[in-house]
């Protein structure tokens, strides 16, 4: 910017119109050892960024309306592999934004929360875990673990991002379930340790070969949905003709394949290939109402005849 050239912007036109939040969020991510530059394109990448962050948040305290981290808490040796890995991933950006923070590297900070928000959690892991927060046992562990999981990276990501964003945090703090210990305010309390969220290697390559599996189903949905077999991918059965090397890997995660591809059904069989082959077929039986999967099992329960047998059996656990 420049006076001369008559192209300043004034501080307080952003806050009149877009908060003064947008302004420490710019000056978070500058690298203050290059030029700092600022401009109607930087400040829509600001907006951008600011709402995948609070609607984030807001979408994380929606799903532990019902969930009292004292009492609900799964341990996490029992949690599933899905909500354990993006624990790891949380704790693996929490490490590069204390030590940022300690390097004054603020930049740093800011795009190490905002490349976990839009790539391991709201892109993937917050996808995937839907089914089981909206759909599964209220009082189940698959939810309660999902719970468990969403509630430490909440509580992680809003005190590392307090000093970036002070009246935002502050805001999704107070709208967090009480826990022991949790200060009025979050600029009361500290940050959190560098060394939770660990886990063991084994279980690591488990979830990246599984994450490699969905990459490749996610090409075959994509295809079949340009050529008009399904529409949305709950429409859909994925068949996995499964080399040897794949077959243990995917047998012992079999019941969460469905899940973890946004499908209705996996069927797994042996492959006579060294790759694994995938196959997009039209689901069968109809679609349930209530969690939009496709299932023979619609239309056999005789008080919830629109609901498939696990939605079934959870809203009669409800008593409606």
């Amino acid at each position: 910017m420049s006076k001369s050239t008559g192209n300043v912007i004034e501080p307080s036109e952003i806050i009149s119109k877009n908060g003064a939040e947008i302004l420490r969020l710019w000056v978070a991510m500058l690298n203050y050892k290059e030029d700092a530059r600022f401009g109607k394109e930087i400040l829509q990448h600001l907006i951008e960024a600011y709402r995948k962050i609070r609607n984030t948040w807001r979408f994380v305290l929606g799903n532990l309306y019902d969930f009292s981290p004292d009492v609900d808490s799964v341990p996490e040796d029992e949690m599933q592999l899905l909500d354990r890995w993006i624990l790891k991933k949380s704790g693996d950006m929490r490490r590069r934004v204390l030590k940022a923070y300690e390097d004054y590297e603020f930049h740093v900070v800011f795009h190490a929360i905002y490349n976990f928000f839009t790539v391991e959690l709201s892109s993937f892991y917050l996808d995937v875990i839907k089914d089981r927060a909206y759909c599964s046992s209220k009082k189940s562990v698959l939810r309660r673990s999902a719970q468990t999981a969403l509630f430490r990276v909440l509580k992680d990501t809003i005190a590392l991002m307090a000093p970036i964003l002070p009246f935002t945090t502050d805001e999704a703090w107070e709208a967090m379930p009480a826990f022991e210990g949790k200060e009025e305010s979050v600029h009361l309390g500290l940050f959190p340790g560098a060394d939770e969220g660990r886990l063991d290697p084994a279980a690591v390559k488990e979830m990246d070969g599984l994450i490699l599996v969905r990459e490749k189903v996610l090409k075959e949905l994509e295809k079949a949905r340009e050529s008009k077999l399904i529409g949305n991918s709950l429409e859909a059965v994925v068949v996995l003709s499964v080399p040897a090397g794949l077959m243990k890997l995917l047998k012992k995660h079999e019941a969460a394949l469905a899940v973890l591809f946004i499908v209705s059904k996996v069927t797994l069989g042996e492959g006579t290939g060294e790759d694994i082959e995938i196959l997009v077929k039209k689901a069968g039986g109809a679609k349930c109402e209530r969690c939009w999967n496709w299932s023979d099992s619609v239309g056999k329960s005789a008080d919830y005849p629109a609901f498939c047998a696990r939605c079934s059996a959870v809203v009669g656990e409800l008593g409606r």
